[in-house]
């Protein structure tokens, strides 16, 4: 999968879980264990994306030749 379907991937299975875990928190409560667990989820999955995009932007910068 290419970088760019990847990252679509990701965006789309963040707004799922999202939706999810509203879904959840109205039906279980916002503490509950479930939702809690959704909650958990989502987070791995806003942390997988930051991830992509913070290497993404590392390998773009340019290396610095210095003069002197």
């Amino acid at each position: 999968m290419s970088y760019e379907g990847h990252v679509e991937n990701l965006l789309l299975l963040i707004k799922e879980k999202r939706a999810s875990m509203i879904v959840l928190a109205n039906k279980t409560g916002y503490i509950s264990e479930q939702t809690i667990k959704c909650s958990q989820d989502l987070d791995k999955l806003i942390y997988e994306y930051q991830e992509i995009i913070y290497q993404k932007r590392t390998l773009k910068k340019p290396l610095h030749s210095g003069s002197g």
